[in-house]
């Protein structure tokens, strides 16, 4: 299977060695970062159940009984971490859950011979199937008795696809505050700060649904920079450190306590008035460590990027990782890149990662996404720089950037010779909030469709002379 699906499209219009080099690349890291891989590799069966995480730790539990275990595997990798966990200890899974994404297609025959329960919620705005999802796997939970182990696999996007209110909220509230968000310029963090303290599941919520020191295994594809686990799916498996006041106060930086909105000014008064009445709190540290959990980060973007930089160093390249932190504004991110660019030797590629934060105008809603418009911004910063072959490329390894269909995008040497030749003036793609349209002006989109995985964003340079 390929991952970039218009890689013949690309290389027609951007027929570089370092283009091919650099989709090469990537689709190396696709593939060796396939997240059932990644659970095969970390679950090793001898006298004990064996998890490997990403800094090496191994974690032990006794060996499992047939039809012992409950798994509810949700995020946009949902999918290929079960088939993988199916493959790695088959007959010990008695059940499972599956919720993942619109958009997604399962494989045919992916889960005939499992006995799993299927939900296709949605992304990155929660819908009533999100809602479904907690109430099955909370009746899944309660139901506990003959399971010696819950495993959760916790992929990007687990935030949106399982959703449960608080009393007193609805499901409207909950969409119409993560869309304001979403598009406030806020960043992960503060985004599940909010959505923790408006859920019964999150912040750790769920494991109240546990019975005492039932084992929770949890295996995480992290989405998220820093692969801080209270952040990583809103933290559903792991304490919490923010508070009421802190959820209430994003709402405030941002400015949604200004809004004349009947769904923000519900969930204004029910933060109010859960700071007022010292309404139970998301698990905090203490009560944690009473639940048997343990939280294993077993795939990342450092770990897609290495594999990235594995597969250009074959290639004759000398290369850089600069680190998998990227955060900040897309257009102060533009310009750090930019720089690189500009004092890059020849034969030398540049990996990087992260998620930068773009600030969508509601007036000027185009069509695009961080990445697309973290690429058009590079170009427009590139006037008529000369080099005879180099590729700029800004992908979401989820394979879907903002509101459009495209993952991101790339610059070649073509690309500023295309924006001539077509009289295209970027300022007004980029006010438009219109960089796919931009990008299929310049035959610069990357196309892979759903990746089955999510490790953030990949930003790469590679520069042959």
């Amino acid at each position: 299977m390929n991952y970039i699906k218009n890689r013949k499209n690309i290389l027609e219009y951007h027929n570089f060695q370092s283009v091919s080099d650099s989709l090469d690349a990537l689709e190396f890291a696709f593939r060796s970062c396939s997240p059932n891989n990644l659970v095969m590799s970390s679950i090793s069966m001898n006298t004990e159940l064996s998890i490997l995480d990403i800094d090496g730790n191994v974690t032990t539990f006794p060996t499992l009984k047939q039809n012992s275990v409950l798994v509810i595997s949700v995020g946009k990798a949902s999918e290929r971490m079960l088939h993988g966990l199916y493959q790695k200890l088959g007959s010990q899974i008695e059940r499972s859950l599956l919720i993942f994404p619109e958009g997604y297609s399962l494989p045919i025959g992916a889960t005939k011979q499992y006995n799993t329960t299927i939900i296709q919620s949605s992304h990155p705005i929660p819908n009533q199937n999100s809602e479904e999802a907690s109430k099955l796997a909370i009746r899944f939970l309660r139901d506990l008795e003959r399971y010696d182990l819950v495993i959760f696999l916790i992929s990007g996007g687990t935030s949106s696809l399982i959703v449960s209110p608080v009393p007193g909220l609805t499901l409207s509230d909950k969409k119409e505050i993560n869309k304001l968000l979403v598009s406030s310029g806020a960043d992960i963090r503060e985004i599940n700060v909010v959505r923790k303290h408006l859920s019964q599941i999150k912040g750790g919520n769920i494991l109240r649904f546990l019975k005492p020191k039932k084992r929770v295994l949890t295996l995480i594809l992290s989405d998220v920079v820093g692969d801080y686990l209270d952040t990583i799916g809103s933290g559903m498996t792991f304490y919490d450190k923010s508070t009421f006041n802190d959820a209430l106060s994003v709402m405030k930086k941002y400015g949604l306590d200004k809004l004349e909105n009947s769904n923000v000014q519900k969930v204004l008064r029910y933060l109010n008035q859960a700071i007022n009445n010292k309404l139970l709190e998301t698990v905090k540290q203490s009560e944690f460590e009473t639940f048997d959990v343990t939280n294993c980060v077993i795939g990342n973007n450092a770990k897609f990027c290495e594999f990235i930089a594995e597969h250009l160093t074959s290639r004759g390249y000398n290369v850089v990782y600069k680190g998998s932190g990227c955060e900040g504004s897309v257009e102060d991110f533009s310009i750090y890149f930019r720089k690189l660019f500009y004092s890059l030797p020849n034969k030398t590629a540049i990996v990087m990662g992260g998620e930068v934060t773009n600030f969508i105008d509601k007036s000027n809603m185009g069509k695009g996404g961080r990445n697309q418009e973290a690429i058009c911004r590079i170009l427009q910063s590139m006037g008529d720089f000369k080099s005879d072959d180099y590729a700029i490329i800004c992908i979401g390894t989820d394979g879907i950037d903002g509101n459009s269909d495209s993952a991101g995008g790339i610059i070649s040497p073509n690309s500023i010779s295309y924006v001539n030749k077509k009289s295209l003036d970027i300022h007004s793609f980029l006010t438009a909030n219109n960089s796919n349209v931009l990008l299929k002006n310049l035959n610069s989109i990357i196309h892979t469709g759903y990746t089955g995985s999510n490790f953030n964003d990949i930003y790469l340079i590679v520069k042959l002379s």
